[in-house]
């Protein structure tokens, strides 16, 4: 049976989101991720904040999870 593919899975991501989404399905740290891609822990932080409301996720691994169920990673 096929069901309707939720709304979330059409959200639009940016790169650096992607990029930060990544980091975090790979279980790096804010702080590891951000001297990976050469920004600030903080700055690693917003963007997960907004991950988490794009895909209206409750916590790190609910983001992942749904992240992958929605084709992001």
């Amino acid at each position: 049976m096929n069901f309707p593919r939720q709304q979330e899975d059409f959200v639009a991501l940016s790169d650096r989101e992607r990029e930060v989404l990544q980091c975090i399905a790979s279980g790096l740290s804010s702080k590891q991720c951000a001297q990976q891609l050469g920004i600030a822990p903080r700055t690693v932080e917003r963007h997960v904040e907004n991950l988490r409301n794009k895909l209206n996720a409750r916590n790190k691994p609910h983001l992942v999870a749904k992240a992958l169920a929605g084709g992001h990673l």
